[in-house]
């Protein structure tokens, strides 16, 4: 008989498709899972054909099951072989990846995927797994993605944790961004980009209707930091409170640092495949990896 009062193993998912960006990811994983005591679940998505009305449903076919499990196996191998005492078990799920991860990382603490970073158009496209994820992800999802996408070993990389700030209602992801730099080690950056709240006729804002809005912007970001600042004491952190575009900021802020960090609030009925401007823009084109935090 199961004991109630046992405390269940926390789980890490990732997803690979046996790609460089899939070994990365799948390395990331591994050392969040070990650094936080937790289970690794490798997954891999085998694609299959949607049911056509008066059709059997395609099934893969025995090389294809095959080729998948050996895949997995071969990445949960990886994983052992950088963190030998880590519980990695390994699985293969059926139809479009963003779903079958979706379905693994049921009750997870962290779920990662790769991302190949496209740019120009091509990164604008709708439909991509890691758009997907983020739109729909119960948990923090890691995107692994730029220079520090995977461990170099000895830490992260990089020279801080980046943290974008909307305003109110960002606590998880603050706290998300806090806890990283504290394990890491490292600064946290914290950014919050604002626009004119409206028109300023021709000649501009003036110099005291600057000063009073970048001063109300200034506090909203002190506000939003103080609880984690004074939950994590020995974290240092840097604030910038400047009026610029807020996807472009976190972007170029990106380069250079271990982590980027954002809050997504996931949106129900015909809105639910919408990401935001700015988390959408940091998972396609930020120059490190980002932590996407379901803000509710």
């Amino acid at each position: 008989m199961a004991n109630p009062d046992a405390v269940e193993t926390p789980l890490v998912v990732v997803g690979t498709d046996g790609s460089e960006h899939g070994d990365r990811a799948v390395a990331r994983a591994a050392e969040a899972a070990a650094r936080c005591g937790a289970r690794l679940r490798v997954v891999h998505a085998i694609r299959v054909p949607m049911a056509t009305p008066g059709f059997e449903p395609v099934e893969p076919n025995e090389a294809t099951r095959r080729a998948a499990e050996e895949l997995v196996k071969d990445a949960a191998a990886a994983a052992l072989r950088r963190h030998p005492d880590l519980a990695v078990e390994a699985g293969v799920g059926y139809g479009l990846p963003g779903d079958a991860l979706l379905a693994a990382a049921e009750g997870a603490i962290l779920l990662v995927a790769g991302s190949r970073g496209r740019g120009g158009f091509a990164g604008l496209l709708l439909g991509s797994v890691s758009r997907f994820l983020t739109a729909r992800t119960p948990c923090p999802l890691l995107i692994v993605r730029g220079e520090y996408g995977a461990p170099a070993g000895t830490g992260p990389g990089g020279t801080d944790v980046l943290l974008g700030v909307q305003g109110d209602g960002d606590e998880r992801a603050v706290r998300a961004a806090f806890e990283a730099a504290r394990a890491w080690r490292l600064p946290v950056h914290a950014v919050h980009a604002w626009s004119w709240p409206g028109y300023a006729g021709l000649a501009g804002p003036s110099d005291a209707d600057m000063r009073a809005v970048s001063e109300v912007h200034a506090t909203a970001l002190a506000g939003a930091l103080g609880q984690s600042r004074a939950r994590f004491p020995d974290v240092e952190v840097r604030a910038d409170s400047v009026m610029a575009d807020a996807a472009g900021t976190l972007v170029e802020a990106s380069a250079g640092s271990a982590l980027a960090v954002v809050g997504v609030r996931h949106r129900r009925g015909p809105l639910r495949h919408w990401v935001g401007h700015v988390a959408a823009t940091a998972i396609e084109h930020a120059h490190c990896p980002v932590l996407v935090v379901p803000l509710e």
